[in-house]
């Protein structure tokens, strides 16, 4: 609807939602349960707003700009950078100020603000959590790598954006957006999208920035494309149909390997792969226990879905970061119960060992693909009689 209003025609809406739907970055991270689905809901309405209340002089639309940021900020605290980066260009144009000195806009910020208490409050109550989290992303960029490791990163960088967008969906991007448009809601969507992105890029270039990070700023990117693609050259427009075509084939290719022979233990998502036979396998084994060990946060949310019966996770891995299981009951209410120790590597800890009566190593357990290779193999440990002791703590943020 935001590109058929945008460029007055159906057809942009349609290429819109094609191009969505077949870029590798959605389609992926529409599949899962994240952060990340309602983020670029929120993301999507407060641009769509920010465009009626400066272009189409819609007044109401900024308190829609406030509640999206809101209840977007109560999904990832990113969506910042959108409000962040459209009063910095309102602070340094005049017509900008001129707006800035109307009642609306105002309005809209208290409503974002409103909506973002609920955050500031529990915050206030643990010790800023969230913030220290996000000052890790912000103010502690810089990498131990040296020059090349930092150069490796901006590389990684670049290519993934370019996968992720689908590289011939992007070249055509490229070559229909480079120049900045002259039309005030278009010049606001190029600006606001490439600002976020010059920023990640930015970032990339001192530490490494993960894939999925600049994936909002995109949104206005493709919406802006979406209604110049029926203007290209007819070779362009082969171009981008074939990038959408080959978009959609190698996603499958993707999710299912085994339609071209290549096998699940090679392929992407396999991270993704084989964890539910394999921790019902440990759990057999172990019998009953009362609480679960894990040395990593992703390995907890495998164990904790795919274990038989729900029982609480925790962390005791070193060097880890702050994370929620952090904030939630400590091991130490586990006194004299029996758990279970589980990880990818074939080690004990010696603060596990020595946190217990006595711990007995179970039989590895592979994760073997159809065609015979293993993509992992889960070490699990018995650990009976749990001792409190002063235990690890996280060392970032």
């Amino acid at each position: 609807m935001f590109a058929n209003q945008f460029w007055q025609s159906r057809r942009a809406g349609w290429w819109a939602v094609a191009l969505g739907l077949t870029t590798p970055l959605y389609f992926p991270l529409g599949q899962v349960m994240t952060t990340d689905v309602l983020l670029f809901v929120c993301w999507t309405w407060a641009l769509w707003a920010a465009w009626r209340a400066l272009d189409q002089r819609q007044t109401t639309a900024w308190y829609e700009l406030g509640a999206a940021v809101g209840l977007g900020s109560l999904t990832k605290l990113s969506i910042g950078l959108l409000p962040f980066f459209l009063g910095l260009g309102l602070l340094l144009t005049p017509a900008g100020r001129r707006e800035l000195r109307h009642w609306p806009p105002w309005a809209g910020v208290l409503l974002m603000l409103l909506l973002f208490s609920p955050v500031v409050l529990w915050n206030m109550g643990h010790d800023w959590v969230m913030f220290r989290h996000e000052q890790g992303h912000v103010v502690g960029v810089a990498d131990a790598a040296g020059l090349s490791g930092k150069l490796r990163d901006l590389l990684e960088f670049l290519a993934g954006q370019f996968l992720a967008l689908s590289p011939l969906v992007a070249v055509a991007l490229l070559h229909t957006l480079h120049r900045p448009p002259r039309p005030l809601g278009q010049r606001l969507l190029w600006g606001l999208s490439l600002a976020v992105l010059a920023l990640f890029l930015a970032k990339a270039s001192v530490s490494k920035v993960q894939l999925n990070w600049p994936a909002p700023a995109y949104i206005g990117l493709l919406i802006l494309f979406a209604g110049q693609i029926d203007l290209l050259q007819a070779r362009w427009r082969r171009l981008v149909l074939f990038g959408m075509a080959t978009s959609v084939l190698l996603v499958t290719i993707a999710l299912f390997p085994n339609l071209v022979g290549w096998s699940p233990a090679k392929a992407p998502f396999r991270d993704l792969r084989l964890w539910k036979q394999p921790v019902r396998d440990v759990a057999e084994q172990a019998g009953k226990v009362d609480f679960l060990m894990v040395p990593r946060y992703h390995l907890a949310g495998e164990l904790a879905f795919y274990w038989p019966t729900r029982l609480p996770v925790y962390l005791v891995g070193e060097g880890r970061r702050f994370s929620q299981h952090d904030l939630w009951p400590a091991i130490d209410r586990e006194a004299g119960r029996t758990g279970v120790y589980l990880t990818t590597a074939d080690r004990l800890p010696p603060w596990v060992q020595q946190a217990f009566t006595a711990c007995h190593a179970l039989r590895p357990t592979p994760g073997v693909t159809a065609d015979g290779l293993t993509i992992r193999t889960l070490y699990a440990w018995r650990c009976e009689d749990h001792e409190p002791s002063t235990g690890l703590t996280p060392t970032t943020y």
